[in-house]
């Protein structure tokens, strides 16, 4: 990695480190960053296996994505109701489709649905949910040659895992349509969540995080590789307690956490729902300008 920000160039300083990682932070505009000292398509076919779906502890990620669809889809619903006033209808790509949960929604929703993703354990489930012909093992730079394709392309809590967000950005700057949109949803290091729990907030979760941004510097990256933001938004989430607690006992290093997780699967009580209204989640659209 780079000792110099992606996006305006200034010199990266350490800001904390956590699960054996250094976050480095740009102090001019504030993205944040880490460096995984490993090939990132190795560590890509590594990490995002069965276990990183499935509650793996060493993964700090997902408690059971399967089971958890419910939740999931509630909040993909509030992204496509967010696409559909400004594009509803087209050919549309989701980055990081895991399961296909979305591809399946966005169907349902008239959309021509497509996903790529590069675990194959999430995309032979994917094609199980949605068909082999609508998902695809692969990340983005492999679709490059399919320039003004899509209508759409959407990014849900997946740019924070890229190795080269600005790059990628280029990449569907390339296969958009000139009047194409992307969809981008990640963190919000602005949040106030973010900044009262600092590294134990659990968005802060290297090495499957390598990037963080606030509405700042992704506005400054966009227009750097093409884009015109047109709208923002915030988003609580939906998810189940079990998932609250597997992610406060991982990420947010909580030893009562800990406990109450195992206390959730003794009573069987997992699958409960909450809502969390945390807003630290940022929705940004953005519009392909002519380069």
């Amino acid at each position: 990695m780079s000792r110099s920000c992606i996006i305006c160039g200034d010199n990266l300083r350490p800001f904390f480190s956590k699960n054996n990682y250094v976050l480095k932070r740009c102090p001019a505009c504030g993205h944040s960053c880490v460096s995984l000292d490993e090939d990132y398509y190795s560590f890509v076919d590594r990490y995002y296996r069965k276990g990183y779906f499935t509650g793996e502890e060493s993964r700090v990620a997902y408690e059971n994505y399967e089971n958890d669809k419910p939740y999931i889809q509630a909040n993909m619903r509030k992204f496509l109701q967010i696409l559909h006033g400004m594009k509803p209808s087209g050919k549309l790509l989701d980055v990081g489709c895991a399961l296909g949960f979305f591809v399946e929604l966005s169907k349902r929703q008239g959309y021509d649905a497509f996903g790529i993703d590069p675990s194959d354990y999430a995309i032979q489930k994917a094609k199980r949910l949605v068909g082999a012909s609508r998902v695809q093992k692969c990340i983005l730079s492999n679709v490059s040659k399919r320039p003004k394709t899509y209508d759409i392309v959407t990014m849900l809590d997946v740019f924070e895992h890229l190795s080269d967000p600005g790059a990628d950005l280029e990449t569907v700057h390339t296969i958009l349509k000139d009047d194409g949109i992307v969809l981008i949803a990640t963190g919000d290091t602005d949040s106030v969540f973010a900044k009262i729990l600092g590294r134990r907030w659990t968005f802060y979760n290297p090495p499957q995080h390598i990037h963080y941004f606030n509405r700042t510097n992704m506005t400054a990256l966009l227009q750097k590789k093409g884009f015109e933001p047109l709208a923002w938004t915030r988003i609580g989430k939906w998810l189940s307690l079990r998932y609250v607690l597997h992610l406060a006992r991982t990420g947010g290093e909580s030893r009562v956490a800990e406990y109450l997780y195992r206390l959730v699967n003794v009573l069987r009580v997992g699958e409960l729902p909450l809502y969390l209204p945390m807003r630290d989640n940022m929705v940004v659209i953005a519009r392909k300008k002519k380069i």
